[in-house]
């Protein structure tokens, strides 16, 4: 369980790191984030490390 969130073992989500100390790569988090919309979330590992999480289905709702 990620603090203040939980997610469901039942299902499958895409997960993407981001190392935030590459540079371009916080613009490049949010910007994918963005295109997921409501579809996705960001979670903190630490303060280097970013997690993209994608629900799943989320492609086929966004290509509707």
């Amino acid at each position: 369980m990620t603090p203040g969130r939980e997610y469901l073992n039942d299902r499958d989500y895409t997960l993407v790191v981001f190392d935030l100390r590459v540079p371009g790569s916080v613009v490049r988090l949010h910007s994918e984030r963005a295109a997921w919309q409501e579809h996705a979330d960001i979670e903190m590992l630490d303060f280097n490390h970013a997690v993209l999480i994608v629900r799943p289905g989320a492609a086929g709702r966004l290509a509707s």
